[in-house]
């Protein structure tokens, strides 16, 4: 395996997601790297693509003052992004799978356009930096995690909104907003006093979620961290299925093996990107 002890361990809700879902998807998307580049690799999903553009499109308007979010228009920022993935690059298996991809993330941004709520009320900026905390004190273990929209309310405190671009709605018990919970209490210095999602496929406006106090997650995500620690360092990332691969990682277990097809670099992620076509898997 690529990953060197004494690291620094990055834990956040798509890596403690993937580790559960199948340990050798874990490992393949966080930490092999190409032997002929030294790149992480990704492989190019539709769904991923559509949720990235959508995302960005959203990201580049918090940086701007609140009135001058919406002077150019949202689609037209995410038809620019979507050139940029366009094709295999991005997932795509034909033209009819993309525009029917890109008329999904057009519609979503419309409704965003057309219900403007809290985009147009003051927010927190990142500036492109994602807050961090470390989760242990003699450990090199660091929660990380990239929170779409931070609302500044009138009472100074904040809140918490993930864009959702699927059509399922988050399942019971996700740690997805406990970790930004967690993330914005040590990083934001103000009180985080409403959490939401907002299902861009199907509502005009952000779900708002009820959280148990900080304190109640913060053992559950050291434990979960812990468990991808000691797989690292016992270098076991079985398939979940016990077998060679499983529906979750048979992707990715095809461009290891040669049989994907190289399509770009991601920069963004500073991955290299692989086109699977699943009809051939």
């Amino acid at each position: 395996m690529n990953y060197k002890q004494n690291q620094t361990l990055w834990i956040s809700h798509s890596a403690i997601s993937d580790f559960g879902a199948c340990p050798k998807l874990y490992y393949y998307k966080s930490l092999y790297r190409s032997s002929l580049t030294n790149n992480r690799i990704q492989v190019a999903s539709p769904y991923l693509t559509l949720g990235s553009a959508v995302h960005q499109a959203l990201e580049e308007l918090s940086g701007l003052p609140p009135k001058e979010r919406f002077k150019a228009s949202l689609i037209k920022r995410f038809e620019k992004i979507w050139k940029e993935t366009a094709g295999k690059k991005g997932g795509f298996v034909d033209l009819d799978q993309e525009e029917a991809f890109k008329k999904r993330g057009k519609k979503m941004l419309k409704k965003v356009q057309d219900n403007p709520h809290v985009i147009e009320n003051p927010s927190y900026s990142s500036n492109g930096s994602f807050p961090k905390v470390k989760l242990f004190g003699d450990k090199e273990i660091v929660l990380v995690g990239n929170i779409d929209w931070v609302e500044i309310l009138p009472s100074g405190g904040l809140h918490i909104i993930d864009f959702k671009t699927g059509k399922n709605e988050e399942k019971q018990g996700s740690l997805q907003l406990p970790i930004y919970l967690i993330l914005a209490t040590y990083n934001f210095e103000r009180p985080i006093e409403k959490f939401s999602y907002w299902y861009l496929d199907k509502d005009d406006g952000p779900k708002t979620v009820e959280l148990e106090p900080l304190q109640s997650y913060i053992p559950i995500i050291r434990e979960k961290a812990l468990s991808i620690e000691k797989a690292i360092e016992d270098g076991q990332f079985t398939c979940q299925s016990n077998y060679r691969s499983c529906f979750k990682c048979r992707e990715y277990d095809n461009v290891v093996r040669g049989s994907a097809e190289y399509v770009g670099y991601d920069g963004e992620r500073g991955k290299d990107l692989f086109f699977v076509n699943k009809n051939k898997i």
